[in-house]
């Protein structure tokens, strides 16, 4: 047994020699575990390249597809190449020319007049401290809707590419089937979220958010204070009124991502499962937002000095969070 055992060693030995002088190497009197090991290391550094599965014209297809339509699924450019590969190697292939998949980056829609806004707004504001913004509560409403949510799309672009389109994806109003809530973070603390039904009017706002619930929650946090975006019911005369007894925070306009709830949505979106009926859509945000980590939304909340001067660099306009 000994001896067969050593000469299979020596048979290996010789395999993985032979092996390395074809890829060029130079080969000197190892031991089979070395020997084992170089080559081992030579596979999966260059084997992948050894044998193509693509001519360089269907590579250049490839590319040329993710660069017509940045949106496209790899399933679609392997159809449309017509040969069998997986879909790590059309990443691979991408990777190469430089591009990756990457998620769709929200902005809204801004005007030079917009920009000016956001700038002089996050100016005025750019010597606020984390612990100034610690004392914020976050507020905002969000619609969930049926079907893919463009939180999931994702684009190949080249790194930089992520702010400009066709890799942004703009925020207008869109009326689709789903479910409308609202919620406000604070550093410690949460509010309940709030389903709301039919048209969100001035007084329906006092009535069903800022009476019931924004008033206790910010009576227990001393010293709170209130950011709501520039949406028409929050501006209403009646809203005001209201919320003149409380500390207050202007929003500019068009600024959903200089808010940290707005992330917060994000990241439900993200986690939220197909649903195929409103009930079950709205049965699974409540879940979602009664488990949100509390470290989750105060990195959040911490990051509001680096969102303004995100925001300062680019001159009032989209930045990366």
């Amino acid at each position: 047994m000994k001896k067969a055992s050593s000469h299979q060693s020596k048979s290996n030995d010789s395999f993985f020699v032979k092996k390395l002088s074809k890829t060029g190497l130079k080969c000197f009197p190892f031991d089979e575990i070395r020997v084992k090991s170089s080559y081992t290391e030579w596979i999966l550094e260059n084997g992948s390249k050894g044998v193509e599965k693509t001519t360089r014209r269907e590579d250049r297809r490839i590319v040329r597809q993710a660069l017509v339509d940045p949106t496209v699924f790899r399933s679609t450019i392997r159809a449309d190449v017509g040969v069998a590969i997986v879909p790590q190697t059309i990443s691979r292939h991408l990777a190469e020319s430089n591009l990756k998949s990457k998620r769709f980056f929200h902005a809204p829609p801004l005007t030079p007049g917009h920009r000016q806004l956001r700038l002089q707004w996050c100016l005025a504001r750019s010597m606020w401290n984390v612990t100034y913004w610690q004392k914020a509560v976050f507020s905002d409403e969000s619609r969930f809707v049926l079907g893919t949510d463009d939180n999931r799309v994702r684009v190949w672009g080249c790194p930089g590419e992520r702010y400009n389109s066709p890799h942004t994806a703009l925020h207008h109003t869109v009326r689709t089937a789903g479910v409308t809530v609202w919620g406000a973070i604070a550093y410690d603390s949460g509010s309940t979220l709030i389903v709301m039904r039919g048209t969100l009017t001035g007084q329906r706002y006092v009535d069903d958010i800022l009476r019931p619930h924004v008033g206790p929650f910010l009576n227990g946090l001393p010293g709170a204070i209130f950011q709501q975006d520039s949406s028409r019911p929050h501006t209403t005369k009646v809203a005001q009124d209201f919320l003149r007894h409380f500390q207050t925070l202007p929003w500019p306009f068009h600024s959903p991502y200089l808010s940290a709830v707005e992330h917060v949505w994000d990241q439900l979106k993200w986690q939220m499962t197909s649903s195929h009926s409103v009930h079950n859509l709205e049965l699974g945000v409540q879940d979602l937002w009664a488990h949100l980590p509390q470290d989750n939304i105060r990195c959040l909340i911490n990051s509001m000095p680096d969102r303004l001067a995100a925001c300062i660099a680019a001159g009032g306009g989209p930045t990366r969070y």
